[in-house]
């Protein structure tokens, strides 16, 4: 073999392929770093603490709901883990619908909940 004819071995090669590409990405990540501005802390405080409105009427049917659920979880049997699993994930979305102030889908939501419940409880 001639000492001009050298060529990699496989961690060279590797170390090339892999490293090269990597090295150039963190670089142009460090250069083209930008923070984003800083949002004063008193906004951010207000928007957390300020409570959020919930109808009357979804208030009252959560309630129930959560009655009825805690009668459920007073016998909780291993039969029952598919039922409270489904009724958790309803309440969840019942919840949601009300607190975006779709009340209409809530209620529903609560309705099928409650009729649920009843079936299986």
């Amino acid at each position: 073999m001639a000492t001009g004819d050298r060529r990699f071995d496989g961690k060279t090669s590797n170390l090339l392929i892999f490293g090269v590409p990597a090295a150039v990405a963190g670089a142009v990540a460090v250069l083209t770093y930008q923070p984003l501005p800083d949002v004063p802390s008193t906004d951010r405080e207000a928007r957390i603490g300020q409570p959020v409105h919930v109808s009357p009427r979804c208030q009252v049917a959560d309630r129930a709901s959560v009655d009825q659920l805690a009668t459920l979880l007073q016998r909780n049997g291993p039969a029952d883990a598919a039922i409270l699993e489904r009724a958790v994930y309803t309440l969840n979305m019942a919840r949601r619908h009300c607190l975006y102030q779709w009340d209409e889908r809530g209620l529903e939501d609560y309705q099928w909940l409650g009729r649920w419940l009843s079936e299986h409880g």
